[in-house]
């Protein structure tokens, strides 16, 4: 791991002014424990009347990302470990979705998919098929800690290592562990949509801030300037490669809002 994280509150409020665009995971980083909080969700319409575009980055399905994008004050949402991307067209209202690597992901891709998972499910019986598989377009995720008991390490490496032996690429979250062919992930989909938006990196370098808190993030961790990282993300920092730049001192949920109540107090005084 390179880097060691810097509490929150010794950043300079100035570096945080021009934040426009909140990118954030949502499984115990908006959540705590799986669930979604009051304070979490009113700070989503916090930062929307603000003037700061909230936008989910999750390794949770495509259909998930469909019902946030519906019901949530978001205007997009990045699902699938980056693999999906989907927006609220301004002109229309109407939902529209990019598949990455879409030629390449048809039907006998998922068939595929599907039985790799039957095969880790028997040869691994202490883990199981996610609950939210069936709304997937892009990749296979086993629970090995969310509907089930926490699979231990060396399980959740066998799993990874068989993943690779069948010729995909892997993710690891705080509750899946995802297998995708070819490979995505969570920056990715923040390129895809910054270039359905006309926007360039250098503006998401400028202007954006990411909070997450598990080894899924660690592209965004790694290209992101504020890269903050939620008080629970010390759990993975030695499977990090690039640590977060800042840390809060809450955990979940709590380190969401505490984040958030920064970025919108520092642009309140701009």
């Amino acid at each position: 791991m390179m880097g060691t994280p810097q509490p929150l509150s010794t950043l300079d409020v100035a570096r945080l002014r021009n934040v426009e665009l909140l990118f954030f995971d949502v499984d115990e980083t908006l959540t705590t424990h799986g669930q979604l909080h009051p304070d979490a969700y009113r700070t989503l319409h916090a930062l929307r009347a603000t003037g700061i575009d909230a936008i989910p980055v999750t390794g949770r399905p495509s259909g998930w990302g469909n019902a946030m994008l519906a019901m949530w004050p978001v205007t997009a949402c990045i699902t699938e470990n980056g693999g999906v991307v989907a927006w609220r067209d301004h002109a229309t209202g109407h939902l529209r979705q990019r598949i990455a690597h879409h030629t390449e992901r048809g039907e006998r891709y998922l068939t595929a998919l599907r039985q790799l998972g039957a095969e880790i499910i028997e040869r691994f019986p202490d883990v199981a098929l996610s609950a939210d598989q069936p709304w997937r377009l892009t990749d296979l995720a086993i629970d090995y800690a969310e509907q089930v008991p926490t699979a231990s390490a060396a399980t959740v490496a066998a799993i990874v290592a068989m993943m690779h032996e069948a010729g995909y690429d892997t993710a690891v979250s705080s509750i899946h562990i995802h297998a995708v062919r070819p490979a995505n992930d969570k920056a990715d989909g923040v390129r895809a949509l910054l270039d359905i938006r006309g926007l360039s990196w250098a503006h998401y370098e400028t202007h954006a801030a990411f909070i997450g808190d598990s080894a899924n993030d660690a592209s965004l961790f790694a290209q992101t300037p504020l890269a903050i990282g939620v008080a629970n993300v010390r759990d993975v920092l030695s499977r990090l490669p690039v640590a977060p730049r800042w840390i809060t001192e809450r955990e979940r949920g709590d380190g969401f809002v505490e984040a958030a109540n920064r970025l919108m107090a520092a642009r309140s005084h701009r």
